[in-house]
Formats: structure tokens, sequence, C-alpha cells
């Protein structure tokens, strides 16, 4: 999942936390242990985010996704099935949401931004870029998906393969779509379940 998919996740599975949702984002740009002096509930969302990461790569459904991919692109497909689940999730948001997505994105935003100061001036960089451009929302538009998916490809030093990334995802995006609408109710039942079973273990 990417960056809308986990502020959404969080949200529901927090009873909108704002702190939860927030380590949703933050969760992506901190590695290793995470600070035992954070706040519990944006520890949480840190902690939710990788507890998502990891039970998505066990996924069959996610799996068929990536192997919608080319051979020649299969090495990277679980990265490009993050953005395109994102566009997935954009396109069909009055079907997950009654709030339109654009508050949501405004919600997520002003619970991230006490703690950008948590993160690196890089980090912080794309954090105001986010902002400013929309970012969550933004992903309903295939502008923003292509410049996303293109990104991936130029950190990979494989731009070469940019036309071909966007052709596959293009002319199967229904069959995205059908692999989002089995994979997206797990993920947000076993968030849900994981931040329940961890307020019970709470003293």
């Amino acid at each position: 999942m990417n960056f809308l998919a986990h502020c959404l996740v969080a949200d529901r599975a927090s009873s909108s936390d704002s702190m939860v949702i927030a380590g949703g984002v933050i969760g992506e740009f901190v590695k290793g242990r995470v600070p035992q002096n954070w706040p519990e509930g944006l520890i949480t969302g840190v902690r939710l985010h990788r507890r998502l990461d990891a039970f998505s790569n066990q996924l069959a459904s996610l799996k068929t996704s990536a192997n919608r991919f080319p051979a020649e692109l299969r090495r990277f497909a679980p990265i490009f099935v993050d953005i395109v689940a994102d566009h997935c999730l954009a396109r069909q948001w009055h079907a997950q949401s009654d709030e339109p997505v654009t508050e949501f994105s405004a919600r997520c935003y002003q619970a991230i931004e006490p703690h950008r100061g948590l993160v690196s001036e890089r980090d912080v960089s794309f954090l105001n870029w986010m902002f400013e451009r929309d970012l969550l929302a933004g992903y309903a538009d295939w502008t923003t998906v292509e410049r996303a998916l293109h990104s991936i490809t130029r950190r990979l030093n494989r731009s070469d393969l940019n036309t071909q990334v966007s052709l596959v995802v293009q002319h199967q995006l229904e069959d995205f779509e059908a692999d989002f609408a089995v994979y997206f109710p797990e993920l947000l039942g076993h968030a849900t379940k994981w931040v329940e079973d961890l307020s019970t273990m709470a003293p």
C-alpha cells in the first residue's frame, strides 16, 4: 500500500485517532527502532504501517496484481502495485467513504503537520510537496499516478521502463481494481483486529 491507503486504514482501524493516522505516513520514513519517547498513538501508527507492509506481502490477491506485470518488470512489481493501489482507492473513494477525499486528505495533513520535525529534512521536503499538491487526493488522476510510477523507475535508474510500466497499468486497470476489491478489505480487517488486540494488551 501507499500513502492514501495507509492513511485510510489507520483512520478506520483507530477510530480516527490523528496520531495513528500521522504514524501511518511517518512510518514510511522511519527505519529501525521506533523512539519510545514518541506519543503512544504515533508509535502505534508506525507499527501499524510496518505490520500492514508485512501482511500485504503474504496476500495472494496482491501477488496476483504483481504478476500482471511482465517478467522483465516483475522484480519491481510490488513497488508499482503500491502506487496502483492508491489509484484504485482514489478512483473508488465513494465506495469506501462518505467523507470527500479532499476533506479526508486535509484531515490527514493536519494530523501529520505537528510531527514533521521527526523526519529528515529530505523527507520534510517531500511532505511539503505532498501537502502543497494534495498528493493524497491527487492519486485519482492518472498524471499523478504516472509521475509516481516514473519516480520509482528513476530511483532504480531504470527510466527506460517508463513507457512499459504506464501501458501495463493503463491496459489492465480494471483487473488491478478487481484485485484491489479483494485485498483491501483483508488489509482493513487485519489492521482493525491488530489495533483492537493491541488495546486489550495495554496496561
